[in-house]
C-alpha cells in the first residue's frame, strides 16, 4: 500500500494517496499492528483468520483502545441502559474529538454483537448518512437482520421468513414492520443515529424534521426497540426541535433530561496511562515506562486530563518517529510532535498546495489564538487575496478527512479546527510560511 500511495502522490493524485494512507493505518489498528491511528476514527478489532468459502465475514471485537481505557466502562454503562425496559432513548453527547463515534462503532456495536442481553439477542443498526435516511436505515436494518448468526436466530425462535431488503424502495412503514417483526421474536433492536448534527444539515426544513420526529416516536413505542442519538455538545439544543419526541411520556416529556443524556468526557491520567501501555505492548512497540509517564504529564498539563484526539495524534507521530525512550522524546517536548504531525498533513496535500493548506488552518484561528468558524465562501474570499482559490476544495477535503478540521453541516456549511490544542501549534508553524 505504501508503494501505491507513493505512485498516486507522484502523479499528483493527492486525495487518493491520502485515502490509501488512512486506510493502511486503519487496517493496522484493527489487526493490532499499530498502537495509534492519529485523528482517524477507531474501528472494531479484527483477527487474522483462514478464509473459508461461503463463510460469512466475522464481526469485529471491541477495539483495544476501548477496552484499555475508561471507554469500556462507558460501553458497559450504555449496555446497562439498553437492558432496562424504562430506558428507551439515550442521547450520547460530548465535545468534538472526545470519541463519540469511535465509542459507538468500535465499542458498543461489537459488544452488542457478541453478547446477549439477559436471554435476548440485540441487533445494533448504525445510521450516519441522512440525505435519504429512510432508504439508508432500511438497508442497514435489513442487512443487520440478515447477517445475524443463524444459530443465534434459531435460539431466538426467529422464523425463517426474515424480510430481506426489498428491491422496491423502503418506506417508514416497512422499517416499522421490520422492527415489530424483531419484537415479536423478542429480539432487541438498537437503532443508533450517529452524528445527528448531520441530520439537521441534510433535512433542515420543518416538514422533514417533523417526519423524523414522528418516526422516532413510533420507534420508541415498539417493544424491544432502543434509540441512541449521538451528537456534538453544541448541537444539543437542536433536539428541542423534535416536538413530539420531547412530549412523549416514555422520556418524561423532556428530551434533554439528565436521565436521557450520557456525556462522554476526556481520559483521566490513569486511563490515558493504561491506554498507552496496553496499545504499545499489543503492537510490539515497546516504550520506556518513563516515556509513558512524561507523555501523560505533557498531555494533561493544561486540563489535568487527556483529550483522546490529542493522545492519538501525538501517539501516531511518536510511533512514526520510532521514539522509544524518554531521552529521545525530550527533544520533542512539549509540542513538537504535534507540529510534525501537522507538517506531514500539510505535505500530504502536495507541494504546490502546502501554502494553501497551511493558510486554511491559519484562517481558522484569530490573533487571540482562538478557534474560528469559517464558511467555504469566507475561506475562498480570504484565500483569493493570497493564493489560488482553486486549490481550496482539495485541501478542505483532505483536512476534513484527516479529522483535524470539522465540517459543521449547517446552512451554509462551516469549518472549525477540532480542538483548541492545535491553535498554538499552527501559530508556531506560521513562521515557516511567508504571508507577504
Amino acid at each position: 500500500m505504501r508503494w501505491l500511495r507513493g505512485l498516486y502522490f507522484e502523479l499528483g493524485r493527492y486525495l487518493e494517496a491520502f485515502t490509501i494512507r488512512q486506510k493502511r493505518r486503519s487496517v493496522e489498528q484493527q489487526y493490532g499492528l499499530r498502537a495509534f491511528i492519529g485523528a482517524g476514527r477507531l474501528k472494531p478489532q479484527r483477527h487474522a483468520t483462514t478464509p473459508i468459502v461461503n463463510s460469512p465475514a466475522p464481526s469485529g471485537s471491541v477495539a483495544l483502545e476501548i477496552i484499555s481505557s475508561g471507554r469500556q466502562r462507558d460501553v458497559q454503562n450504555l449496555i446497562a441502559r439498553i437492558s432496562r425496559p424504562d430506558q428507551k432513548l439515550t442521547v450520547i453527547h460530548g465535545h468534538s474529538g472526545v470519541g463519540k463515534s469511535s465509542t459507538v462503532t468500535a465499542g458498543l456495536v461489537p459488544a452488542l454483537q457478541q453478547r446477549a442481553i439477559g436471554d435476548q439477542i440485540a441487533i445494533p443498526v448504525v445510521l450516519q448518512v441522512y440525505t435519504d435516511w429512510v432508504q439508508e436505515l432500511g438497508k442497514a436494518l435489513s442487512d443487520a437482520i440478515a447477517s445475524t448468526k443463524p444459530a443465534t436466530i434459531r435460539k431466538a425462535a426467529l422464523s425463517d421468513d426474515i424480510l430481506p431488503y426489498p428491491s422496491t424502495p423502503m418506506t417508514i412503514d416497512g422499517i416499522l414492520g421490520l422492527l415489530r417483526h424483531n419484537a415479536d421474536n423478542h429480539i432487541i433492536t438498537v437503532l443508533i443515529f450517529d452524528q445527528v448534527e448531520e441530520f439537521f444539515s441534510a433535512c433542515n426544513n420543518p416538514t422533514q424534521i417533523a417526519e423524523f420526529d414522528r418516526f422516532l416516536c413510533e420507534c420508541i413505542n415498539v417493544a424491544f426497540v432502543k434509540v441512541i442519538l449521538t451528537l456534538r455538545e453544541d448541537y444539543l439544543h437542536r433536539l428541542l426541535e423534535f416536538k413530539q419526541l420531547g412530549e412523549t411520556g416514555l422520556i418524561n416529556g423532556n428530551i434533554l433530561d439528565r436521565n436521557i443524556r450520557y456525556q462522554l468526557k476526556n481520559f483521566s491520567r490513569q486511563d490515558a496511562t493504561s491506554v498507552i501501555r496496553e496499545l504499545t505492548q499489543r503492537s510490539q512497540y515497546h516504550v520506556e515506562p518513563a516515556l509513558i509517564d512524561a507523555l501523560v504529564d505533557d498531555l494533561s498539563a493544561e486540563l489535568g486530563e487527556v483529550r483522546p484526539i490529542e493522545l492519538q495524534v501525538v501517539g501516531a507521530q511518536l510511533q512514526d518517529e520510532r521514539i522509544l525512550t524518554l531521552a529521545k522524546y525530550q527533544q520533542f517536548r512539549p509540542n513538537k510532535l504535534i507540529e510534525r504531525y501537522l507538517a506531514e498533513l500539510i505535505s500530504d496535500c502536495g507541494r504546490e498546495n502546502e501554502r494553501v493548506a497551511f493558510l486554511v488552518l491559519y484562517l481558522l484561528t484569530d490573533e487571540n489564538k482562538k478557534r474560528l468558524f469559517k464558511t467555504r465562501a469566507e475561506l475562498a474570499i480570504e484565500l483569493a487575496e493570497l493564493e489560488d482559490v482553486n486549490k481550496l476544495e482539495l485541501v478542505l477535503e483532505i483536512l476534513v478527512r484527516s479529522g483535524l478540521v470539522v465540517l459543521y453541516p449547517d446552512v451554509p456549511e462551516r469549518f472549525q479546527l477540532i480542538d483548541d490544542f492545535m491553535v498554538d501549534i499552527i501559530h508556531i508553524l506560521a513562521r515557516h510560511f511567508d504571508f507577504t
